[in-house]
């Protein structure tokens, strides 16, 4: 962009060249303080923002939050991306809240298959400068303009003046291009602090760390760490040594039925964080870490039937005396669970960094949700032994109480869809008279069904919306007519007829308003990746993924119970042949993680 940037905050300072990458990253920082509103004020749960800079056509990607990790935003939107042009003749917030229609918003789709946009346009003085977009409102509803307009453009309006501060947009700060200074070396170039104390208006948000670090420690600590960390997620704690995903204990359902009214149990069994939720909270600890000295965060999530593993974020990794203190420091406020059923995973901004040896000497407890049931723990530790300042505190209660709304939303969510649940497991129990082997079909389809979309990570929504379209998919045959159903062979009429029964579900459950797309995905389940498929022959990720999954998923049943075939099917045959259909009946990615997941249940069987 430039070569060199002079700041000159005031008259009393000389000038001081900074570099842009410096000075971008303090633009991004700045920007995301304002950005994460977006889910207090309004509940979007993802959020990005693109800048122009003066003189040029295209918008960079400044800042983001909540995109999964391998589904972020494009980092460039050419000047003549369809979204950029719709913003232009738009001119005003408008609401996307059914994407099918809106190609131009294909890039920022990727991670689920119904997504919600509220894109806003950034104006400064009548200028063009800025595009906002936020994805998924926290309770999964809609966005409306009506509603969300007014909080959304006085998020707009402070973008707007926390840029004023930043050279080339604002006038607080005077600057000019300048030519490298001959001879310049490295350490002519400001700290990032001193980039901090020169552009920030207000320094004190920024919470400087209010001790000194240990030497060695500030040396291979990057002077700003990035707001969302890079670094892969690690399991430890399993027996068997395993260090990751692969030593997680699959305990699938044994019935559905349990769903609807969980086990009376003092004994919980090892559990999980679902994907996104982790996702949250490496970003939410990241910026934590980011504006404040700390040398790890740690989360735990309360679960009456499970015991979750504790998530810990550092900006270095842990060794293995830290981790034993984190759990041992959990355990104390935690009644009723043991040290050594418990287990973490770590995330770290830097995992090629120095290993942080040690032991934590500050540690400071924040209670997240307490309810009758247990409670949500955030634990910040430091290893200096220097004790939290109030400025510090209310800088974690104000992202505590973002985290806490996060969790309670998502047990909302959960009850949520145990209703739909009990709901739909009513609907099977109902038919058993006329259709014996329905529900056995349906839930033998819907317990492992599920276990196949946890694989595939995605998100538990959805992994519970597949849960209820994998109950319902076949529901549509309850309306056919009970003699057809029963004939040995069919003519081609008569086939057709019986293939209506995906859209005569879909009607039938049209009216009980199912979360998400339930009633979309039970439509589609017979569509085929090569678009051979029915009803309405959909093709590739044209179908939706809880239709790909279930297809599959009854598929394999359906050959190893026998329904169909003049005689069932042996589990490596019909395995074979899912293989063998991939690409043509089935999606390669789906195909991929069943053959992993059936894989795995096999090396857990005992037989």
């Amino acid at each position: 962009m430039m070569d060199s940037l002079t700041l000159q905050p005031d008259s009393s300072r000389s000038p001081m060249p900074v570099s842009p990458f410096l000075l971008g990253e303090a633009l991004s920082n700045r920007c995301s303080q304002v950005l994460y509103r977006c889910l207090e004020e309004v509940g979007s749960t993802k959020g990005a923002l693109y800048l122009r800079m003066p003189g040029q056509t295209a918008f960079d990607l400044i800042s983001f939050f909540g995109w999964p990790r391998g589904t972020r935003p494009p980092i460039q939107l050419p000047g003549d991306h369809p979204l950029l042009v719709r913003a232009a003749r738009e001119r005003r917030v408008f609401v996307v809240n059914d994407a099918s229609d809106a190609p131009e918003l294909s890039a920022f789709g990727q991670g689920t298959d119904w997504p919600r946009y509220l894109v806003s346009p950034v104006y400064a003085r009548g200028e063009w400068m800025g595009l906002l977009i936020q994805r998924d409102r926290i309770k999964g509803g809609t966005f409306d303009r009506d509603r969300d307009e007014p909080p959304t453009l006085a998020i707009c309006e402070d973008l707007v003046q926390a840029l004023q501060d930043f050279p080339p947009f604002g006038t607080g700060i005077r600057a000019a291009a300048a030519p490298s200074r001959p001879g310049a070396t490295l350490e002519d170039l400001p700290t990032a602090m001193d980039v901090l104390d020169g552009v920030a208006p207000a320094p004190e948000r920024l919470l400087p760390p209010s001790a000194p670090p240990d030497a060695a420690l500030d040396a291979a600590l990057p002077r700003i760490r990035p707001a969302v960390p890079e670094g892969p997620e690690q399991m430890y704690g399993f027996h068997g040594g395993g260090s990751n995903y692969e030593a997680l204990p699959l305990e699938p359902d044994q019935t559905l039925s349990g769903w609807v009214v969980p086990p009376a149990s003092a004994e919980r069994r090892p559990g999980m964080v679902a994907p996104e939720h982790r996702a949250y909270f490496w970003e939410t600890a990241g910026l934590l870490s980011q504006i404040l000295a700390v040398s790890a965060v740690a989360l735990w999530i309360e679960d009456p039937e499970e015991i979750r593993p504790i998530l810990v974020y550092s900006g270095l990794p842990l060794s293995s005396e830290l981790q034993q203190q984190v759990l041992a420091h959990a355990t104390f406020h935690l009644p009723g669970v043991r040290e050594q059923d418990l287990r973490i995973i770590t995330r770290v901004g830097l995992p090629e960094g120095v290993k942080l040896g040690g032991a934590f000497a500050t540690y400071m407890p924040f209670l997240l949700n307490e309810t009758s049931q247990g409670h949500d723990l955030l634990i910040v530790f430091r290893q200096e032994d220097h004790p939290f300042s109030l400025t510090e505190i209310e800088a974690i209660q104000q992202l505590g109480r973002i985290l806490a709304l996060y969790l309670q939303e998502a047990r909302l969510h959960e009850r949520y869809y145990h209703g739909f649940l009990s709901v739909s497991h009513r609907i099977l129990q109902s038919s058993e008279k006329r259709m014996p082997t329905l529900r056995s079909h349906s839930l033998a389809t819907a317990r492992l069904a599920r276990d196949l979309a946890l694989r595939l990570e995605l998100p538990s929504e959805e992994v519970e919306a597949i849960s209820i379209a994998a109950m319902l998919h076949d529901v549509g045959t309850l309306l056919l007519d009970p003699n057809l159903l029963a004939k040995a062979e069919l003519s081609s009429e008569e086939l057709k007829r019986v293939r209506t029964h995906p859209e005569l579900a879909a009607v039938f459950l049209k009216d009980l308003r199912f979360p998400g797309e339930v009633v979309r995905m039970i439509r589609h389940h017979h569509e085929r990746w090569d678009g051979y498929g029915y009803p309405d022959r959909l093709r590739e990720t044209g179908i939706p993924m809880g239709s790909r999954v279930i297809g599959l998923i009854e598929a394999y049943d359906v050959m190893t119970s026998g329904k169909g075939y003049r005689k069932p099917r042996g589990f490596r045959q019909a395995l074979e042949e899912i293989q063998n259909q991939a690409g043509a009946q089935f999606d390669p990615q789906v195909v991929g993680a069943f053959v992993e997941l059936m894989a795995h249940k096999g090396s857990r069987d005992p037989g």
